[in-house]
């Protein structure tokens, strides 16, 4: 109760914008009604030292007006139902995520990016991933996804009950934040991406300025190769070079990169993120439409919150299937895929010795 009551003086002494403005306005009116009714009885009395003319400024009480004891309870009344409409409107319709699937990485929630109003609002954190030891198993990984899946984890555990907004970021192979991204894209709730900015090594939603980011000019290669295969990198965080992808594929994947060129965590706008998002999405539409196109190749170079938002663009029924690879630094080459489909996930395996290069 005490923690509700101080979450209230928060939201009422809060100058800034918030997102409550029923729960604000309506606690002002409360603590204005409590004000009048306490002035309407005159409970008032101020003593001032023996120098002053008047020693004594007494209001005695006196039976209040009729009209000021209206007045107090209406406001309180109002005030009231602007809180509790809120609150019956809001309380515990917003649920967070945490995508937990690398090695020592972290498995809790980061509360510090939500608005203190809101924390009140919040549903307990939910950390979806299978937790990986030093040794990564791809295999298992693919496993809980698919049992993740098979229970509907987002619809069932997680946006039960009417959820309404859904915070979401965390950190896990490219190809594997694809994956989740896909489970969001039949989600009505708001979706709200935070990611770990690397520079201080703490996550932040992307609530800065729309710096207009978008991908350079290039062409769509709409070939594809003798297996039905085409391919589309995109180099946001590191660029990505034809040599650096499977040999079958350099000349079947259109390449496309940033106009303000490369860094971690380029995008920090979710507006920004949601027109690339966009414009890429036609460009997949465009490729799974070519009537040789059995299989559309991802290799992304990107933040974790813009391959969930890819992730939302994957349409079961209107696309190929996607194969997302993952990049290994070490070798400079993309080592394994995972192939997306309707059905869930699975380890891809080439048709030839490809993957291998």
């Amino acid at each position: 109760m005490w923690e509700r009551f101080k979450w209230l003086l928060i939201t009422t002494f809060k100058f800034k914008r918030t997102a409550y403005p029923r729960t604000l306005w309506g606690t002002k009116l409360c603590l204005l009604a409590v004000g009048a009714g306490m002035f309407s009885v005159g409970a008032i009395n101020v003593q001032f030292e023996s120098e002053f003319i008047v020693n004594t400024l007494d209001l005695d009480y006196k039976e209040p007006s009729l009209y000021s004891m209206y007045l107090s309870i209406l406001l309180f009344f109002v005030g009231c139902a602007l809180i509790f409409s809120e609150w019956n409107q809001k309380l515990r319709h917003t649920a967070k995520v945490m995508i937990s699937a690398l090695p020592s990485t972290l498995t809790h929630f980061p509360e510090e990016i939500l608005d203190p109003t809101e924390k009140a609002f919040c549903r307990e954190p939910v950390v979806i991933g299978l937790q990986q030891p030093a040794t990564e198993n791809i295999c298992a990984q693919i496993r809980r996804y698919n049992a993740e899946l098979e229970v509907d984890v987002f619809k069932h555990y997680i946006l039960h009950e009417k959820g309404q907004k859904l915070y979401i970021g965390g950190l896990a192979r490219i190809p594997f934040l694809v994956s989740y991204g896909a489970m969001l894209r039949n989600l009505t709730a708001e979706i709200a991406y935070f990611d770990k900015f690397h520079r201080d090594g703490n996550y932040s939603l992307l609530s800065d300025e729309h710096r207009n980011i978008d991908f350079t000019e290039a062409k769509l290669q709409k070939n594809v190769n003798q297996f039905g295969d085409a391919g589309i990198a995109v180099g946001f965080t590191t660029p990505i070079s034809k040599r650096q992808l499977p040999e079958e594929l350099r000349e079947f994947t259109t390449i496309m990169s940033s106009n303000r060129g490369n860094a971690r965590n380029l995008i920090k706008n979710q507006e920004n993120l949601h027109e690339l998002s966009e414009k890429l999405g036609r460009c997949i539409d465009q490729l799974s439409a070519q009537p040789n196109c059995l299989k559309l190749h991802l290799f992304l170079s990107v933040q974790a919150a813009f391959a969930i938002e890819i992730g939302r663009r994957y349409q079961e029924g209107t696309h190929q299937n996607w194969v997302i690879h993952n990049f290994d630094p070490q070798t400079q080459s993309y080592t394994w895929a995972i192939e997306l489909s309707k059905n869930g996930i699975s380890k891809y395996e080439a048709q030839n010795s490809f993957m291998e290069n």
